[in-house]
This record gives C-alpha cells, structure tokens and sequence, in this order.
C-alpha cells in the first residue's frame, strides 16, 4: 500500500541554499511572506507539486515565475506555501473588548443609519470574519439597531473559496460556545454551516495586501490583522501599517496578534487596554505650524500612490532606521510595570508546568509596549513551539529578536526549534549565539552540543558536551531547567561522550 502510495508522490525537490533565497525573496515581493529557513521543506514540497503538474524542470519553472505573465502561478505556489490554519474566536479578549465597549463606542460616534464597517485583512479561512459577525449580533440584536458590515479579504483564491462555503469541523470551532454553536450553525454531517444570519454581514474579496487597496478599505472603522505582519519583514511591516492608518478615521482602531507590537514599528497609534485586551487606536498627528511664506503649488496628495508597494526581503532590519513614519513619535520609552513583570513569572511557571492554553492567557494581558515585551514574545514562540506550530514560534522568536537582538533565551528556542527541523547550520548558528550572550546556560550549552553532534562536529560535540556537565553540576539531580530534569541531562552528557560516535 506504501508502494503504492508513493506512486503518486511527485519526485522530491532539493534547494541550494542560494537558490532558495531566491525563491523566498520572490515570493517575499510578492506576498509578504518572508520564509525562514525552517521552512525550506515546505517550499520544496510545493516545488515539488507545481514542477510535477507542469512536467518542468526548476530552472525552467524559476524563469516562469519570474516572468511579467508569471504572477498567475507564483500565486498557485503561494498558494502552497502560506499558512492559512486559523480558529474562530482565536483571540477571545479582543471580541469580548469589542462586545463590552468598542462597538457601542462606534456606533455612538458614527451618524444614525451608517454602518460600521470592519476589514478582517487577511482573512485565511473565514472564522475570524464570521466571528466578528457573531459578535456583532451578539451585542446589536438580531434586528441590529446600527447595520454592521464585515470586509473580509486574503490572497489566497482556496482558502477564500472555504470561507464563502461556511463550513466547518474539528478544531475550528474548539473556541465557539455551545450557545453559540447551536444559534449561529446549523448541524450538517460531521460539521456546522455558518446561518444564513451571520453570512448576510460579510463579504468576501481577494486582496493582495502589497498592492494598492480598493476605495472600500478607506471607509472602514476597524482592522483587524492578526498573526499576518509576523512573517513580514520590519520594513514590510512598516508599510503596511502606515497604509492602515490612512485608511482608518480618527479614533479608528487596529487589532493585532499579541506578537506584532507596534513598538519601534510606528507611532501613529496609541495603545489601549479595553476589557483586558490591548488595542491600537489612531491618534492624529498635531496641527502644523502656519507657513511664514506662501508654499509653492504643487498636486494633492493621493492617499496612496498607484505603484505597487515592493518589500524588502533581504537581512533584518529595524523600521526605525527607514524611512520615518508621518507623524511624530508619541510613544514614551517603554517601561516595566510591577503587573507585567508578575504576570511574566507567573506565565513561566504555568509553562513549566505544562499548561500552555493558561501560559497563553495570562502572556496576552502583558501591555505591548512594555520593557518586558521581548521576553513576552519569547514565551509565547515557546507556547506555540510546544503545540507544534513552528512557524508561528520561529516567527514570534524573530519579532523579540527585532526589538532585543540580545535575549539568549529567545536565540537558545531558535536553535532547538531549527533542531527539530534538521536545520543543522542554523541550530548552530543561533546556540552559539546564545551561548555568546549566556556563557553560563548548561541548556545552551546541551542543545549546542547536540547540534554539533548531527552535524558531524564530533571534537566541539564533545567539548560542549563536557562544558554542559561542568555547568549542570552546580544542580541538584530533581531540579528542572525549562521542564527537563537535570539527572536525565548529565546522564544523556555521560552517555553520548562515552559513545565510539565522539
């Protein structure tokens, strides 16, 4: 059956490594998405998909994509490569601050008979968008005294085509409430359809959002991007958000993943806590200063220029060495609070007891602009490392990096999550780096040795495998670092360095 099966495999694609930051700097200009080298195998394997289809070589299918009348398949490979697993109600506090305070705030503001019109950019699947729905009738009534209308776009044409369907299964619906499940579904098979009621309120639009946007996204009063600018590059990032900000009015609101804190991204936005969640609202710049003299004449300003914005996908770098965002900076220097900083041990303990989904809530009420945000976001990469989504873990691992490119802990779960992925060069890379900058971590020092070992560096294995026992001897067999026991670390040490292997 095996046999068989493999049939029907289309023959494997392997990458140099120059050739596959050519194909993630292309699909970056493209998409956005900008692929760590994690994430290598799953371009290969939609390599591998497309070249089979096509019956062509890699370097004939790079000069394809490549080409103007290529974008049609670069899309199909996106397609192949983005990640489009989501949930509804995936950030519970965020409608719970919208069902609470922020709608009624809205429609309190907003002339009688206008609707409120959300954008749910970058919608994947649809539950984010159907959730903001249900939110809505939740907190307006089925007759809906002010008219709410959901703007959901994404990139991808498949997972759109599973949104507009409505139907879902499994561990989609984990977060939806009984109540709500039987008033807003209906029951069909081994799945729920989305009623007819909560569909009324969204549309759905493929939206490329590196491309100019459409006259509709300038009326919105509220955007919610979330787990989408974390793949981006920061000057990426940047961008994007800057166009968010013109399209929003004043005091329109922006609600991000908890990873993707605006700090040093853009000062336009203001942060704000709302029933226990944190949300960006647009705070207009201040009145200029009357000219001493007559300006020249020149064209108005459009609110977005028509070319197509082109991302930069090469090394990292901080926004706040581009181009500066319109407004002047109003954000203090970030600073500890007794609140974040109990909040951060008590999340750390839930982790190392095992409970991730309690870890997870409690990290999300730490404020986004906190000294302490770094190490927040090192937490949560290890929260989704520990449910097995690595490309969230790495990607939130990256973001704390961005704003402290000197958290050993956040280099040590990059090198242990590139472990895990048989990314030998980079496990090594990041652990001498956290090594670097916490020469006394006997964990660093284990993964490091380990790292080495399957690369076939037996003299520095053994050599870290040594500093790791000299390190673990200041502890107490029972003791646990990050959930494992010290006994079985020393006793793994002894073993690999008594190994005919080293």
């Amino acid at each position: 059956m095996s046999a068989a099966h493999d049939l029907f495999l289309p023959p494997p694609v392997r990458l140099s490594q120059e050739a596959f930051d050519r194909l993630r700097n292309l699909l970056a200009d493209y998409s956005g998405v900008y692929l760590d080298t994690a994430q290598q195998r799953v371009l290969e394997s939609g390599l591998a998909q497309r070249l089979a289809a096509l019956e062509e070589t890699l370097e004939v299918y790079e000069r394809r994509i490549t080409a103007p009348a290529g974008r049609d398949e670069l899309q199909r490979l996106t397609e192949l490569v983005v990640n489009h697993e989501t949930c509804f109600f995936r950030n519970a506090p965020h409608m719970k601050a919208l069902r609470d305070t922020l709608l009624f705030e809205m429609h309190r503001r907003k002339p009688a008979g206008e609707p409120i019109r959300i954008w749910s950019a970058g919608c994947a699947t649809g539950e984010e968008a159907y959730s903001l729905a249900i939110t809505a009738l939740e907190t307006f009534g089925s007759t809906m005294i002010r008219p709410v209308e959901i703007w959901a776009t994404d990139l991808s044409d498949l997972a759109l085509e599973k949104a507009r369907a409505g139907f879902y299964r499994g561990r989609s619906l984990n977060n939806v409430a009984p109540s709500l499940l039987s008033r807003y579904f209906v029951k069909r098979g081994d799945g729920f359809l989305v009623a007819d009621a909560v569909r009324a309120l969204v549309r759905f639009d493929r939206l490329n959002l590196l491309e100019p946007f459409p006259p509709i996204a300038y009326r919105v009063d509220a955007i919610f991007c979330q787990n989408v600018t974390i793949y981006f590059q920061p000057e990426t990032r940047r961008s994007l958000i800057e166009r968010f900000y013109r399209c929003l009015p004043s005091h329109g609101l922006l609600f991000l993943g908890f990873s993707e804190t605006l700090w040093n991204v853009f000062d336009g936005f203001r942060s704000r806590e709302v029933s226990g969640a944190y949300v960006y609202q647009k705070v207009e710049p201040p009145p200029s200063p009357p000219p001493r003299r007559l300006a020249s004449r020149r064209p108005p300003a459009t609110a977005e220029a028509p070319r197509r914005l082109a991302p930069v996908a090469a090394t990292p770098r901080t926004a706040s060495r581009g181009r500066q965002s319109p407004i002047a900076p109003i954000t203090p220097k970030p600073t500890p609070s007794d609140a974040d900083a109990d909040h951060l041990d008590r999340a750390q303990a839930l982790l190392n007891a095992g409970r991730i989904d309690e870890a997870m809530e409690v990290l999300r009420t730490i404020h986004p602009n906190s000294s302490l945000a770094p190490r927040a976001l090192t937490l949560v990469a290890r929260v989704h490392a520990d449910r097995g989504e690595l490309d969230l873990a790495i990607a939130e691992a990256r973001r704390a990096l961005e704003i402290d490119a000197l958290r050993d802990d956040a280099y040590l779960l990059l090198g242990t999550m590139y472990v895990r992925q048989g990314q030998w060069h980079d496990a090594i890379q990041a652990l001498e780096r956290a090594r670097y900058l916490n020469p006394d971590a006997a964990l660093v020092s284990y993964h490091l040795a380990m790292a080495y070992r399957q690369a076939g560096k037996k003299e520095q294995a053994a050599r870290e495998f040594r500093s790791a026992l000299r390190k673990l001897a200041a502890y107490r067999p029972e003791d646990l670092l990050e959930g494992v026991e010290v006994g079985w670390l020393r006793a793994t040490c002894e073993q690999h360095l008594a190994s005919p292997e080293i």
